[in-house]
This record gives C-alpha cells, structure tokens and sequence, in this order.
C-alpha cells in the first residue's frame, strides 16, 4: 500500500491539470477584482464575483477531498526522526 494513497483522483495527470486551472483561476479572478476596483472605467464584477466564488468553492472541495488524503501519515518514510 502506498504512503499517500489518492482514494479519489488516482490519475496524476487529471490531478497536476486541475491544480494549474485551480491555481491559475485563483491567481487570475482576484488579479481582476483589483484591477476594476483600481480603474473606474471597469465594471467586472459581473463576471469576477460568480467565478471568485466559484474558484474558492473548487479550491476547498479539491484541498479536501483530492489533496488532502495525499499528505503522507505521521510516522511514514518522511517522518521526523
């Protein structure tokens, strides 16, 4: 049995493209928000708002159910000696 068994997601490849979306929506739609609340001419929110939300939603469901599971028990070959 493996240390950090994903009882989820066991493609790797599924896992390493849903953190770079992940990542980069979470980069992106906060990089936006400032950007509109800086330019009075923009008004994102219509679209920002909905998709921060649904980012964060994404980010927390993913931290939990997919990452989460992966992080090696205590005790384990990377233990602490």
């Amino acid at each position: 049995m493996s240390e950090t068994p994903n009882v989820v997601v066991h493609d790797p490849r599924v896992r390493r493209v849903m953190n770079w979306v992940i990542g980069v929506a979470a980069i992106l739609f906060p990089a936006a928000m400032v950007l509109d609340g800086a330019a009075p001419g923009l008004d994102w929110s219509g679209w920002t708002v909905p998709g921060m939300a649904v980012t964060s939603f994404l980010a927390g469901v993913w931290g939990i159910a997919v990452s989460a599971p992966n992080v090696p028990r205590s005790g384990g070959k990377y233990a602490a000696e």
